[in-house]
């Protein structure tokens, strides 16, 4: 048998999306499970959970937990079409939605926050190109540290006009106003801000947040380092952090490191969407 015919190229889906994790390593150790969790099989398909309220002790506490994934073809028809060899499998564009939402997360009593959520869309790349990948539906809000709180700006409009690896090396070497350019995070940490965009097959570190500032009375002691906040005798949160690569999006929008009494780390709303053809061109 021909071995096109045998092993056609085709497209690989790949998705995912986590609601709420957690690892305590001190004072004593203790884990909870990821609390909602959608993935794709190489082939698509489409997984949803939901679930809530759920707890860890005095550490982790949550309302709700809704996470899905759904990758397809495009056209119904063309999936159809691909079954009965009038359309090859890599021919029939495909696209990719992962969401991921949390609500109510409290963390050891201080850290409050109403909804976070993430949303990936990914379609598949045109010829050499690469995958298209849009963020829609991302959400933080209601999110107060003790009695402050604070008012987080994210910005989708940016990464849906970059919404490719090249797309956004391009708009960094033609230079970017201080409030886009704080968003890229360099990978070395002894420098503070992005000089020179990691090379092809490289992986950006960046963040959605555009800004964080306080929303009345900033807090007492805590600290805002762009898109992290630094709370004394609590740890470290980071928002909307982001890995792009070549052909994929990683979002996570809360993370946690715990570095007070109590060690650990915790993440809310985490999620990937990618994919590529295979073999590739």
């Amino acid at each position: 048998m021909d071995p096109a015919q045998l092993h056609p190229r085709r497209y690989v889906f790949r998705g995912h999306s986590t609601g709420v994790a957690a690892h305590i390593r001190r004072p004593v150790t203790k884990l909870l499970p990821v609390q909602g969790c959608s993935a794709l099989p190489v082939t698509g398909g489409f997984h949803e959970s939901n679930l809530g309220p759920g707890q860890l002790e005095k550490w982790v506490s949550y309302e709700s937990v809704a996470t899905s994934a759904h990758g397809d073809y495009v056209s119904a028809d063309d999936g159809v079409k691909t079954t009965l060899g009038q359309v090859a499998f890599d021919a029939a564009p495909t696209k990719t939605h992962v969401t991921a939402s949390v609500k109510g997360l409290v963390i050891l009593g201080r850290v409050h926050i109403g909804h976070a959520a993430i949303g990936l869309i990914s379609h598949s790349p045109v010829g050499a190109e690469q995958p298209s990948i849009l963020l829609e539906g991302n959400v933080l809000d209601d999110v107060r540290i003790d009695n402050s709180r604070l008012k987080i700006t994210l910005d989708e409009q940016f990464y849906r006009e970059c919404d490719t690896r090249h797309k956004l090396a391009t708009r960094h070497a033609a230079g970017l106003p201080a409030g886009h350019a704080c968003m890229f995070l360099p990978a070395s940490t002894t420098e503070t801000q992005l000089t020179s965009f990691p090379p092809n097959n490289g992986t950006v570190k960046c963040t959605i947040v555009k800004e964080i500032t306080w929303d009345g009375a900033p807090h007492p002691t805590a600290e805002i380092h762009g898109h992290v906040v630094r709370v004394p005798n609590f740890g470290k949160i980071y928002f909307g952090e982001m890995f792009v690569s070549d052909h994929s999006r990683r979002l996570t929008m809360v993370r946690f490191q715990l570095g007070s009494d109590d060690g650990g780390e915790v993440t809310a709303g985490d999620g990937e969407s990618s994919g590529i053809p295979y073999p590739p061109n």
